[in-house]
């Protein structure tokens, strides 16, 4: 019998799509507190095998920061690019703006010339007034947020955990399915919140919970949980869901998830 194959999307054996979408939204990235990109013809260069990446007409963007470098990194789908300095007068970023040369596929000649931005090298990114975190949103993303009657076990420890028949099912694209559960069907008593958070572009902040092991030590950040998810994400509001890979295992109905 074959096997059934992987079909997540950023496996490195997928096969890999790259294209070029033009962005009606208005991008602005600002340095140093100001403006140095500013454009509602940004073109997105986007793959399931890298994060997406804004490329700005060389007249949206400040031409006075732009300092040359001699850095030169091939990139993986857009050959030979060349690199720029940041530098605003008060501070100085190195490499933080590059640009392809002369891209070996013709899908992607409408970039060359173009400038991008090293998305942690600037301070801050903008969808028209909404910042962005993290990285530029994927036009292919999609998020359902869908309640369920399924029944969602989760092991840690030698223990259950948690067990819903409610939970809140979190379908990503190129991401595995996530099971979000109400806390009251959580035990609590095995969970200590942590310090730790982090940011998505397509839910908000993420504030984390550790594991409390039976002799006494902690597993760090093996669920998460949003109390203010950004507007678009009401369904899962305090919701806590886990890392597979961090308990023991987790059913679906019975089945391993």
């Amino acid at each position: 019998m074959t096997a059934s194959p992987n079909l997540q999307p950023r496996e490195a054996t997928a096969p890999r799509l790259v294209n070029v979408l033009h962005s009606p939204k208005r991008i602005r990235v600002k340095f140093d507190g100001r403006t140095i990109a500013d454009s509602r013809n940004v073109l997105v260069l986007r793959s399931n095998h890298f994060l997406p990446i804004y490329f700005f007409p060389p007249s949206s963007v400040d031409p006075s920061v732009l300092k040359p470098s001699l850095h030169r990194e091939p990139h993986a789908v857009g050959g030979e690019t060349a690199y720029w300095d940041i530098d605003s007068g008060g501070r100085r970023a190195a490499n933080a703006a590059w640009s392809f040369t002369a891209p070996p596929d013709e899908n992607l000649a409408p970039l060359a010339g173009r400038i991008a931005f090293t998305w942690k090298a600037v301070d801050q990114w903008f969808e028209e007034e909404e910042e962005v975190f993290v990285h530029a949103r994927d036009p292919y993303a999609r998020i359902d947020v869908l309640h369920s009657s399924s029944h969602v076990q989760v092991w840690f420890d030698g223990d259950i955990i948690a067990d819903s028949h409610r939970p809140v099912l979190l379908f990503e694209t190129h991401l595995p399915t996530r099971f979000y559960l109400p806390p009251e069907d959580v035990r609590l008593d095995r969970l200590t919140a942590s310090n730790s958070t982090t940011r998505c572009p397509y839910k908000g902040i993420a504030s984390y919970w550790s594991g409390l092991l039976k002799d006494g030590s902690v597993r760090p950040d093996i669920a998460w949980s949003y109390r203010d998810p950004i507007d678009e994400m009401p369904k899962i509001k305090g919701l806590i869901a886990f890392y597979p890979q961090a308990v023991d295992r987790i059913h679906l109905d019975g089945q391993p998830a």
